[in-house]
């Protein structure tokens, strides 16, 4: 493998400068040097006499000035032994120990030029670590570390010290590069200042650029839509306008049937009163005859009486019609009141009943053709209950022109349930006690409020005689807070890669009563995929919990939904397309950039919050799907535009404290972060390691010493942290106390510069949060202590989790995990206000 490590020492010498530049600072453990000679070499087998260090090679050589010398004096006389053996014999030994000699040589001047590139290497370490550090002393670290170089380059190939001689000289290479580079920042500092000044003048302006195409690309869009929708409109008003003309045609033909019947009726009246008249004068007469006779019945006592005509104008009673108005699991006269008016807060609730199983690609409203429910255990009841007076009568369902397309209505016949025609062309089934159920095929969302007017009509003989209408709703989708209490927590098993995650993930999860789930195959980061919500409705003495997941619209529609184990009831929808989104924001539309804060005042379902990149923006048919709940909602906007990942959650998070109902809310706090270190410096700790273990290893003091990203950080907190906090204290109405700045350092590009600890998890009382991998001091990390003296006040108990793997890919636990959660205890209409 040595020229793997000649092509190493090429690629160092032609990019330095690159590399340099990516370098953020010296490490303070580069170049140390040591100036003990040790002579093993690592990949080199022993091979019977062959020496492997300078010390063998004495031996070899004294070995072989004995055996000549033996050799001399001695000489074989054997009788059998050819005298020219002997003489053969020291001529051998005598080269050998001519090349041993001279390999001697060669090996003390490779030790010699070892040792001075090693003292030199020294001096320059001891010049790096000079707290003063200006351009004179930069250059002369500089020619320090390049004597040292020309030094190792005098080792021969063939010495011990050949392969040891290459390992530092890669070694020095990237010391002289660092030390080249901050040369030059020290001599162009100010130069580079005005260049990105300019680049973000040039950034700025190119993103105002496309934030005006994107909303004249939104205007468009909306205008096409609204288009489209007063086109529907129209074909709705035409077809609605036939089947009046129809139905107008239709009554007009009965009236006419009824005024031809009754003209009939008329005649035929008339004529028997003629008659009776006739036959009245004829028995006056008789009885004027007979007026002495036995009185006669008078024609008023043999008039035949006419029945009075039935009254079919229905009473509550007589013509009920209603759902679960009052929310109590049960049908009967108490819901009479208020049905026909839908609020969040009261009336008959209606289930989006996603299929099971669709493979089709045809929207679930948009199928006109359904024979069956999709489940007929979520069909929202409504029964029709009818008196003996319309027995002969024909009942109708009809559904709103607006809803009709969204919604299904089936009637219970025996133990099956057949489709209801809601246009009001075909009659239900008779009975006096008939069930209806009603499903929804979506839910509210921008183009429909989730309301439904459900009228049902009792006919006899083309004329109505009865008529009455409820109004139904479908049940919100609602997210749980990450306060809620966990049943399940997710992770994806990405083999060695984050096997020790997984073990400490389940050693700390399992003990809160929580399971931990582990999908094959699945992407790394959980928290996109899906965001787990559910909805609520009211069952006899009880609150039916269903949950319902939003599936991102960026996975693969072949794909499985990840069904929890403990909620076997888990559907999974998708809102809207997927978006066609450049790779510095694809990342915007991940679930793990929509959250909800815990019940504040105006919203005891919690309030929706998400990250906005400003030409990135979470999906908007998401947040308009949020906000048609009217719960949770109108989600409130969060920019990040600075953060590499542009979610939200790596920004804020919501931790449950002891207290039931009280929370904290954690919020990164870059300007913490450097006062971290400096405090860390100013006790004597500047050597310290921090980022253990990871690509951006360094210390406390060569953190400090790079101004840039100091500076980059307390540009950060003024410009867009303390805004952000700013507005989250406004729109959440949360006060100081209740605020939590956690230690945080962002790199230039925006992402966590150590183990973002605010992407963290709270699970029923423990949090899950990354290792920082900070200073070591007696023993402690000094990162992780300070966090627990943070939460201390809330009572939180605090797990670190080695989350390495997911760090150097920019993200952390939170973004890694997905978890499933209790819906609230209390209903959603118990705790709203009436709207």
């Amino acid at each position: 493998m040595r020229w793997v490590k000649y092509i190493t020492i090429a690629i160092v010498n032609t990019f330095g400068v690159v590399i340099g530049i990516i370098w953020v600072a010296v490490p303070a453990t580069v170049a140390q040097p040591s100036l003990n000679y040790q002579l093993a070499l690592s990949g080199r087998q022993t091979d019977g006499d062959t020496p492997q260090s300078l010390p063998e090679l004495y031996k070899l050589r004294d070995r072989l000035k004995v055996e000549l010398d033996n050799s001399t004096k001695n000489p074989d006389n054997n009788l059998f032994s050819p005298e020219h053996w002997n003489r053969q014999q020291s001529k051998n030994l005598a080269e050998q120990l001519q090349n041993a000699q001279s390999q001697i040589q060669t090996e003390e001047r490779a030790k010699n030029n070892w040792d001075d590139a090693a003292k030199i290497a020294a001096r320059a370490v001891v010049i790096g670590r000079t707290s003063k550090a200006d351009p004179a002393t930069w250059e002369e670290s500089q020619r320090l570390w390049q004597m040292a170089l020309n030094h190792l380059r005098l080792i021969p190939h063939g010495s011990f010290l050949t392969e040891r001689a290459i390992d530092k000289t890669i070694e020095y290479q990237g010391n002289l590069t660092v030390a080249t580079y901050e040369w030059q920042v020290a001599r162009s500092q100010q130069k580079i200042r005005a260049e990105e000044e300019r680049v973000r003048e040039l950034a700025r302006k190119e993103q105002e650029k496309k934030e005006f195409a994107r909303r004249e690309i939104e205007r468009k869009e909306q205008e096409k839509k609204e288009l489209a929708r007063q086109e529907i409109e129209r074909q709705e008003f035409a077809r609605q306008e036939l089947i009046r003309q129809e139905r107008e045609k239709q009554e007009f033909a009965r009236q006419e049937l009824i005024r031809q019947e009754r003209e009939k009726q008329e005649l035929a009246r008339q004529e028997l009163e003629k008659q009776e008249l006739a036959r009245q004068e004829l028995a006056r007469q008789e009885l004027e005859r007979n007026q002495q006779a036995t009185p006669q019945p008078t024609p008023e006592s043999t008039a035949t009486a006419t029945p009075a005509p039935v009254d079919l104008a229905a009473s509550p009673t007589d013509f009920f019609f209603a759902g679960d108005t009052n929310r109590d699991g049960e049908i009967n006269q108490l819901d009479e009141a208020g049905k026909e008016q839908w609020s969040l807060s009261s009336g008959a609730l209606i289930v989006f009943n996603d299929p099971k199983s669709d493979r089709t690609k045809i929207a679930p409203w948009k199928q006109t053709k359904v024979s069956v429910p999709r489940r007929a255990a979520m069909l929202s009841q409504v029964n029709l209950t009818l008196s003996e007076n319309f027995k002969t009568s024909q009942l109708f369902i009809t559904a709103d022109s607006i809803a009709s397309p969204h919604i299904n209505v089936f009637q219970k016949i025996g133990d099956g349930w057949q489709a209801v025609d809601i246009s009001g062309t075909k009659p239900l089934v008779f009975s006096t006690n008939i069930v209806l159920g009603v499903e929804a095929k979506q839910f509210a969302d921008r183009n429909w409020n989730g309301k439904v007017n459900l009228k049902a009509t009792a006919e006899n003989n083309g004329q109505q005689i009865a008529a009455t209408t409820i109004q139904m709703g479908v049940s919100p989708w609602i997210i749980p807070a990450n306060t809620a209490p966990v049943t399940e927590v997710q992770v994806s098993d990405r083999g060695a890669a984050n096997s020790e995650f997984i073990s400490q993930l389940k050693q700390a999860v399992e003990p809160t009563g929580a399971q931990l789930k582990i999908i094959q195959g699945e992407n790394a980061w959980m928290q996109n995929i899906q965001k787990n919500g559910y909805i609520q409705l009211p069952e006899k003495s009880d609150i039916r919990q269903l949950n319902v997941a939003l599936k991102s619209t960026d996975e693969p529609d072949q794909n499985p939904p990840d069904k929890s184990t403990q909620e076997r009831n888990l559907r999974v929808i998708k809102i809207g397309n997927s978006r066609a989104e450049n790779p510095v924001n694809q990342w915007s539309n991940g679930y793990g950039n929509l959250q909800v804060t815990p019940p504040i005042p105006g919203y005891p379902m919690g309030l929706a919050y998400y990250g906005n990149s400003g030409n990135a923006s979470f999906n908007p048919e998401v947040l308009d799907f949020i906000q048609a709940q009217r719960i949770q909602g109108p989600p409130v906007d969060i920019d990040t535009s600075w953060l590499l990942t542009r979610q939200v959650d790596e920004i804020i998070n919501f931790i449950p404290s002891q207290t039931p109902g009280k929370y904290v809310m954690a919020i990164v706090s870059p300007e913490a972060g450097v006062k971290l270190l400096e405090e860390l410096a100013g006790k004597g700790y500047g050597e310290v390691t921090i980022n253990r273990g990871l690509s951006n290893e360094t210390t406390v003091s060569a953190a400090l010493k790079n101004q840039a990203l100091m500076q980059h950080n307390l540009n950060l907190q003024k410009q867009k942290i303390n805004p952000i906090l700013d507005k989250l204290k406004r729109e959440f109405s949360l006060t100081d106390d209740q605020i939590v700045q956690v230690p945080a350092m962002f790199g230039y590009s925006g992402y966590a510069w150590w183990p973002n600890m605010v992407n963290s998890v709270p699970v029923n009382g423990n949090l899950l949060v990354s290792n920082p991998r900070g200073p070591m001091i007696d023993g402690r990390d000094y990162t992780q202590e300070r966090l627990r003296q943070l939460l201390l006040p809330a009572g939180v108990s605090v797990s670190f989790l080695n989350d390495r793997y997911y760090q150097e890919l920019k993200g952390n636990v939170q973004s890694a995990t997905n978890t499933v959660r209790k819906p609230e205890l209390q209903p959603f209409w118990q705790t709203l206000p009436n709207n």
